[in-house]
């Protein structure tokens, strides 16, 4: 009879208990724009300085409204708040009276808690209590240390936090409830895609002028499509005098606000692209409505068309930076078929 390894048979069981455990975690809890910072009141001040540093992506609706809002919460409500969707447990100042050092002590192994404090401060992990979440400690010897790591770990960090924010609204919006039938509309008629989630439908199409408007309640949302000839994206004058032009002609009671614009170069999807952002209003005061907005405008060598991708959004006084990160997911779903 043969038998089997006691070493492998062993191993064998932490690997089946660790999927087990990993299947039976529950989905993380809290919202995609809140991150629980779990910290002592003495270091408070210290760690919001930071993360601050690290999270400076700012929506102006016109009032500047952050794109994560950072909750504080002191250290003995750790194993409440640990399952949150996006955690950061902190601890600078060096006393064993200080709660959140404790608690830091307590987290990491001997090992890794000299390493954070007299290398490198921050850690970063995944599903660590729940799925889809992103669990960080911060454990630095001054905050003049961690400061010091802003330059080297923003990029890093944003971008876990980007995939996080991306791979949990995903499933949301573009679940299977999506409006297949208005995408394969668009799709036959004008040989483009764009995934469309539930709840939105078409206010207006003008073929002869190469624009489609779409457009959802609840809150008020709109995202306008527009084609043209040739290469209008070669400087930022023909690019701002374009995007800047461009909702008056289209929405017909819609304009740029100079407030807070701007234009910068950038990407959509494979394509160089320019960016704009910034405030639009209501041509009729009477009926006064307005609120952030962005645009994509590139060109397409291949089908030598110039394509402009806008949305907005009107939600006076909520939080609006969500959806309109939401926007942004659906308008860079957009495709061109290729031949």
């Amino acid at each position: 009879m043969y038998s089997f390894p006691l070493n492998r048979l062993l191993l064998c069981i932490i690997i089946l208990y660790f999927n087990i455990s990993c299947d039976n975690k529950r989905e993380a809890l809290g919202a995609d724009n809140e991150i629980r910072v779990i910290c002592s009141e003495v270091d408070r001040e210290a760690i919001q300085k930071f993360l601050s540093a690290i999270f400076t992506d700012t929506l102006y609706t016109p009032e500047p409204e952050p794109y994560y809002h950072l909750k504080f919460s002191d250290p003995s409500t750790y194993l409440d708040l640990r399952s949150q969707s996006q955690v950061v447990v902190a601890a600078l100042t060096r006393d064993v009276g200080n709660p959140g050092y404790q608690l830091v002590k307590r987290i990491l192994s001997p090992e890794q808690f000299s390493f954070t404090e007299n290398q490198d401060p921050i850690i970063l992990g995944k599903d660590i209590y729940a799925k889809k979440q992103l669990f960080m400690i911060i454990n630095a010897n001054s905050a003049d240390q961690l400061m010091s790591t802003v330059n080297e770990k923003q990029a890093n960090v944003r971008k876990h936090f980007h995939e996080q924010f991306i791979e949990r609204q995903g499933r949301y919006i573009f679940g299977a409830d999506r409006n297949k039938d208005l995408e394969d509309s668009l799709s036959m008629e004008f040989g483009w895609t764009l995934k469309i989630p539930w709840g939105w439908e078409m206010i207006k199409k003008r073929p002869d002028s190469n624009f489609i408007w779409l457009g959802k309640e609840m809150p008020f949302q709109w995202i306008g499509i527009g084609w043209t000839k040739g290469d209008i994206v070669e400087d930022d004058l023909s690019v701002g005098e374009y995007i800047w032009n461009w909702p008056i002609k289209n929405y017909g009671n819609i304009q740029i606000n100079d407030h807070k614009f701007k234009l910068d170069k950038s990407s959509h999807n494979n394509y160089p692209a320019w960016r704009a952002e910034g405030i639009w209003e209501t041509v009729d005061l009477k009926e006064a409505k307005g609120g952030p907005f962005r645009s994509y405008l590139f060109y397409d060598p291949k089908e030598n068309i110039t394509y402009h991708l806008n949305y907005l959004i009107h939600h006076p006084g909520n939080d609006k930076s969500i959806f309109m990160r939401q926007l942004d997911m659906v308008v860079k779903s957009f495709r061109i078929h290729t031949i």
